[in-house]
Formats: structure tokens, C-alpha cells, sequence
């Protein structure tokens, strides 16, 4: 079999970049370039916006937008045609129809250039809405976008034609954006920021706006909803003391007490039931009613836990 040197060299020492660090180290190295992260780091820490001017002008000027993009842009290009086994020392990302580089994260705060792939215009079933700041502005391609608006049990939405110039602007967990449309591929800079303390993203049915799902905004709130599912699937019986105390512990999060019931249920039933009875007991509980109603539901779908009821 014959490998060819460039890929021997890469089994045995990792591919050679000089050319693409070191178009990575000027590009930063600029001065501009260097301000405008200065302030995201700035930014990523809390700052307002308002008062970071290199980072407004770039996320909000496109002639300064497409400058700083292309400042990045031809010479990693360059770089890489020489260099193509190379990898940039930059966060990197891709799925169906979009991709992703990280140009700079600092903090809550990202700075990134994302292209959206051609697509047919496509009708949603659902939208996200997640709590984040979003500024983002095209700066190639042309497509279509729908903006939302979450109100008070309504959703509102307005389309928006996607070209050179056009910015969108998300400010926290009531707003929303879809790309429907891309005819020609889309290059956006984005600009993103979470908030301190983020509420759970919510993803809404359309039209009618019915809530599907609630998913945590909190690395280390998933990291123990995820534990819990592994617990109940192991069926790790030793775990149930501490189960039960999640669920009955009024200053953990909602759906990580209703997680816990759930597991809790799957590996003792009665004690489960016991549990759904002490929280349909408490009517400041936020769990009261729903543990109340998924108590009666399991009496009449599984008769026979009425006789592991306490008499």
C-alpha cells in the first residue's frame, strides 16, 4: 500500500502549519483587530454594548463588518491552500446547512462567522426561543429569515429578506430568528452573549405557540438531569435516598425535582407514590398540582399501586 509523505507525516507528527498560525497571530496582531477583542472580552464580562465602540461598528457598519471578515478571511485562505492539512487553532463547528469559526470568546460573549448553505424555503413547526443577546449582520447571499416576538401567549412574527447590509437583532429569552430561505450561501457575522443567570430556552409550537419542551440553559443543570436518566437506567437503587430528597427540595429547579420524581417512580413505585402524595400536600409546592394529577393518572392506568398506598 502506498501512503502519500504528506499523510505519513501527519500519522507521525501531527500536520505542519506555520503559514496558517502565523496568518492566525497577524490577524490578530492588527490593530484594529485587537481593540475589537479587547472590547469582547470587555463585553463577554457584563459591559454594555453601547459603550464598546470598535465592537459596535463591527457588528453594526457593514463596510466595517465585511473589512474585519475579509482581514480574516484571504489570509487563512491563502494559508490553508498551502498548508491544507492544516487546522486553525479556532473553535470550529458544522451541521446540515450551516457552519461555523469562532473568531474570538471572551466570558458570555462570542464572536463568529457562520454560513448558512442554499436551502428551499421551508414552513416551521416550532421556533427556540433561548435567553441570549444576538447581533448579527450579512455580509454575503441573499435569503429570508422570520423574526419572533414572544408576548403574552402569543407569538408574533414578521419576515425579513436577507442580503448584504441586513441585521438582526435578538435581546434576550423573547426573541427569536429562523433561517427559512438561503438562494444564494449566507455569510453572517454574529455577535452572541448569554445572559448571567439564563432562563431555560423554550421551544413553542406554530401557529398556535403551545409549549413542546423546556430545555436548561445551565451546563451543570443538564450534567445532573443527564445523571439522573443514567441512575434510573442502571436501575442504581443505592441512589434513591438522594433521589427522593432532590424531588422533595423546594430551592432546586422545577424540572430537575420533576426529573427526579420520574426516575424516582421507575425504581420504587411506592415510593414514588408516597413521594407524588407528600408534594400533592403542599400548595405553595410548584410541583403540587402536577404531582397531584400524574398521581391520579397512575392510579387509574396501574390499579394495582393502590394497595402500596399507606392505609
Amino acid at each position: 500500500m502506498q501512503v502519500h509523505p504528506a499523510i505519513e507525516m501527519l500519522r507521525s507528527k501531527g500536520a505542519p502549519q506555520p503559514r496558517t498560525d502565523a496568518a492566525l497571530s497577524a490577524w490578530r496582531a492588527l490593530p484594529d483587530v485587537a481593540q475589537v477583542l479587547e472590547e469582547l472580552a470587555a463585553y463577554g464580562a457584563g459591559a454594555p454594548l453601547s459603550g464598546l465602540s470598535r465592537l459596535s461598528e463591527c457588528i453594526g457598519a457593514e463596510a466595517r463588518a465585511r473589512g474585519f471578515a475579509a482581514g480574516f478571511l484571504v489570509p487563512l485562505m491563502a494559508a490553508q491552500r498551502a498548508e491544507p492539512l492544516a487546522q486553525p487553532r479556532l473553535g470550529c463547528s458544522a451541521a446540515t446547512g450551516i457552519d461555523r469559526i469562532r473568531l474570538g470568546e471572551s466570558g458570555r460573549a462570542a464572536l463568529t462567522l457562520a454560513v448558512f448553505g442554499r436551502r428551499s424555503t421551508v414552513v416551521p413547526r416550532s421556533v427556540l426561543f433561548e435567553d441570549c443577546e444576538a447581533f448579527e449582520i450579512v455580509l454575503a447571499g441573499r435569503g429570508q429569515a422570520i423574526c419572533y416576538r414572544h408576548g403574552r401567549g402569543t407569538i408574533e412574527h414578521t419576515k425579513l429578506d436577507c442580503s448584504p447590509g441586513t441585521r438582526i437583532v435578538r435581546t434576550g429569552i423573547g426573541d427569536a430568528r429562523q433561517i427559512i430561505a438561503v438562494t444564494r450561501p449566507l455569510l453572517v457575522l454574529q455577535l452572541t452573549r448569554e445572559a448571567a443567570d439564563p432562563q431555560p430556552s423554550r421551544e413553542h409550537a406554530l401557529p398556535d405557540g403551545g409549549l413542546i419542551k423546556t430545555i436548561s440553559a445551565c451546563k451543570r443543570h443538564s450534567q445532573r438531569m443527564v445523571a439522573l436518566g443514567v441512575l434510573g437506567a442502571l436501575a442504581h437503587r443505592p441512589a434513591l435516598d438522594a433521589i427522593e430528597q432532590l424531588a422533595l427540595d423546594g430551592a432546586e429547579q422545577r424540572d430537575l425535582r420533576w426529573e427526579a420524581v420520574r426516575q424516582l417512580i421507575g425504581l420504587d413505585p411506592a415510593r414514588g407514590c408516597a413521594v407524588l402524595t407528600r408534594l400533592s400536600e403542599r400548595p405553595a409546592d410548584s410541583l403540587c398540582e402536577p404531582a397531584a394529577k400524574l398521581h391520579r393518572q397512575l392510579l387509574v392506568s396501574y390499579p394495582a399501586l393502590a394497595a402500596l398506598e399507606p392505609a
